[in-house]
């Protein structure tokens, strides 16, 4: 198996306004590492060549960078500790763009198919990196690894969906790529945005520093064990069901009582790591709860551009982070508890919790938070810790006809196959054709087994194993 290795530069087709030579980040884009966002696809062999197929990758990808240049720039961090993107010449360094042929049949997901397989990604590492592979039996798997801090999955997707519409030879609608490239998400709520001579407060989970923090917190640092679950359609409806709180048809306030199936989904997983950390004596360390606070703290990246009152950030008009993290303290007696009824007291907390603070108010008093020079400056001193983290992509299509390069959509995609990931951690993906919801769940190795034997979680869902 040999690995031929391209750097692909952006094109200069499409006479564009140039680009800024710097874009300074914001402080949402700075909420991660610099970790970097997996996703692979898997497609049935193609008809036309694989020659043409790689050129036909390549060239498009060219034309995709230049009309998206930070995906094409340099992370880079100036004297006063400013991060920005670089996209001067000297800081367009070209995406690689690796191609293996392998003389093995495709048996499934696994991570020497990434084009990186680090987790933190070093300095001025390349934005983009791709790789493709074929099989011997003519599947083709097109792995892409995005720079956590320049895009989240939503601006991810964006960039991927125009360079397969390039790679089908498609006409590109200009009106839905940015004219803006800023950092300044404050222009999408510029009524709710508020100007103040005192700090802003910060919102949940975050807190403010008096010196920047240079250590990452152990609970970030623990060993993990990862596992993946598929949770059926019918099973989503039944676990919906299950964990919907009790409503009398005739009750007026039953609209306060409603939970999506992400809902019930999220308070299921969150049991189960909480049951296994107990079973297993999980020791807390530090960015963990407290045990005599009874309580455990959920974070969840949630996508807030459909939150903007004009609606004028969706259809790839903002290009960067904008996952407004929202945070729930729910009861742990609750999610200890193998009952559906503690579970939908869980779910309906989380409910009520992104009611809150997904609010476009509640965004706006976020965006103003991060942009306060007295909280900062200097960089490093917004933090924030939880007990579990999810991550829910279910509502992007992550294996659509919008995927197709050319030759048919994917028949399957995933966030990457690798091993290492932070302990109480879960990323929920959904397949729109089957409406399936596939789960990556982790725990510390002492609550391994526990989680794995879970009554409640065996009751809806079964573990799939990669290679």
């Amino acid at each position: 198996m040999t690995i031929e290795t391209y750097t692909i530069y952006p094109t200069k087709k499409y006479n564009r306004p140039p680009p800024p030579s710097r874009i300074v980040l914001h402080g949402l884009d700075l909420l991660s590492s610099p970790i970097h966002i997996l996703n692979h696809r898997f497609y049935r062999p193609p008809t036309d060549t694989i020659t043409n197929v790689i050129d036909k990758l390549k060239f498009s990808l060219a034309e995709a960078l230049e009309l998206y240049p930070p995906a094409a720039g340099t992370v880079r961090t100036d004297e006063n500790g400013e991060v920005y993107i670089a996209l001067d010449a000297e800081n367009i360094s070209g995406t690689p763009f690796l191609v293996e042929m392998r003389d093995t049949p495709f048996v499934g997901d696994s991570e020497d198919l990434s084009p990186r397989t680090v987790v933190l990604l070093p300095p001025l590492s390349s934005t983009l990196a791709v790789k493709v592979t074929q099989f011997s039996c003519g599947t083709i798997a097109v792995a892409s690894s995005m720079h956590h801090q320049v895009a989240d999955l939503c601006g991810f997707l964006d960039f991927l969906e125009l360079w397969a519409q390039l790679a089908r030879s498609e006409p590109i609608d200009l009106t839905k790529i940015p004219d803006d490239w800023s950092r300044t998400p404050g222009r999408f709520f510029p009524d709710l945005i508020k100007e103040s001579s005192l700090p802003t407060s910060p919102p949940p989970p975050f807190t403010v520093l008096s010196v920047p923090q240079t250590e990452v917190s152990a609970s970030l640092l623990v060993s993990s064990d990862v596992t993946r679950w598929k949770f059926t359609k019918n099973a989503m409806e039944r676990l919906k069901l299950d964990f919907s709180p009790s409503i009398d048809s005739s009750d007026e306030y039953k609209s306060d009582l409603w939970i999506s199936s992400g809902d019930a989904l999220a308070a299921l997983l969150c049991g189960v790591i909480t049951r296994a950390r107990e079973n297993g004596k999980v020791t807390r360390v530090e960015g963990r709860s407290h045990l005599d606070s009874q309580t455990e703290i959920i974070a969840m990246a949630a996508d807030g551009r459909e939150r903007a009152p004009q609606r004028n950030m969706i259809d790839g008009q903002y290009f960067g982070n904008f996952n407004t993290l929202w945070s729930a303290t729910i009861s742990r007696s609750d999610l200890s508890s193998l009952t559906c009824e503690a579970a939908s007291h869980v779910a309906l907390a989380i409910r009520n919790t992104l009611k809150v603070q997904l609010s476009p108010e509640a965004i706006a008093h976020k965006i103003s938070f991060f942009e306060d020079p007295q909280n900062n400056k200097p960089i490093g001193r917004i933090t924030w810790s939880a007990d579990i983290i999810l991550t829910n992509w279910c509502r992007f299509d992550l294996q659509g006809p919008k995927l197709d390069f050319g030759w048919g959509k994917p028949f399957s995609a995933t966030s990457g196959a690798g091993k290492i990931y932070p302990s109480g951690y879960c990323v929920m993906m959904q397949e729109k054709s089957s409406g399936d919801v596939l789960v990556l769940m982790t725990v510390e190795q002492e609550g391994a087994e526990f989680l794995k034997t879970d009554l409640l979680l065996n009751k809806y869902a079964t573990m799939i194993t990669i290679s």
